[in-house]
């Protein structure tokens, strides 16, 4: 097998190898040469990870502008799987500041991003990811499926998220959705910084310009509301 012998791979392994790749449709077989093309599955693959860059993309020519308003760091993150992972960051020009580094991944229970995301996707989809195990890791980490459900409800009413100290001790973040041109929820925009800054009073003078920002980036994707 010519593949087997570019990888020095035995046989069997390789064979083990395409045959999971062709389950998933990444690659797949023509039955009269029997040699192995790419498969359809990975123009999938391909989408969701456009969709991903055109947020990001979206969202990079007004993150500096809300660093500006806020003297806090700046999240661009989006859903990956049971996760959320952060695509895009601006960091707070002030010595202590939240990190958040790009490729970051947080759960989505108990981070304001993650409210937010799960707050706006589908019914459907949303209750089978409250229906998992809530880990705690702060006393403040809302870990019961009914209270989690009211504070996603309030999110919908409210427009954004807050998360204070759910996640990490000694930090808080506000959060709002960015939507795309079917009014799905495609990501999310945090403001995140230590809790000590990050009063209610605060978060309150962020709201304005977080949601100017979120509604600028989400009509940069053809959300129109």
């Amino acid at each position: 097998m010519a593949i087997s012998r570019r990888l020095e791979l035995h046989k069997s392994t390789v064979s083990r190898i395409l045959s999971t790749l062709e389950h998933e449709g990444l690659v797949n077989q023509n039955p009269q040469t029997t040699k192995y093309r790419l498969g359809l599955g990975l123009i999938s693959l391909a989408g969701v990870a456009l969709g991903r860059l055109d947020v990001r993309a979206a969202a990079q020519p007004y993150l500096n502008h809300l660093v500006e308003v806020t003297q806090e760091t700046i999240n661009v993150t989006v859903l990956d799987g049971l996760e959320c992972v952060n695509v895009e960051r601006v960091a707070s020009p002030k010595p202590i500041r939240y990190v958040g580094w790009i490729g970051r991944r947080t759960p989505l229970h108990c981070t304001a991003a993650g409210k937010v995301i799960l707050a706006y996707m589908p019914p459907e989809q949303r209750e089978a990811l409250i229906q998992l195990p809530l880990p705690r890791y702060t006393k403040h980490t809302i870990t019961d499926k009914a209270i989690l459900e009211k504070a996603l409800a309030q999110i919908c009413r409210a427009g954004y998220a807050t998360a204070e100290e759910e996640f990490e001790e000694e930090f808080s973040a506000i959060a709002a959705p960015i939507l795309n041109h079917r009014c799905e929820v495609v990501g999310a925009i945090a403001v995140s910084g230590p809790t000590y800054r990050l009063s209610s009073e605060q978060f309150e003078s962020f709201v304005e310009s977080l949601l100017e920002t979120t509604g600028k980036v989400s009509a940069e994707l053809g959300f129109i509301g």
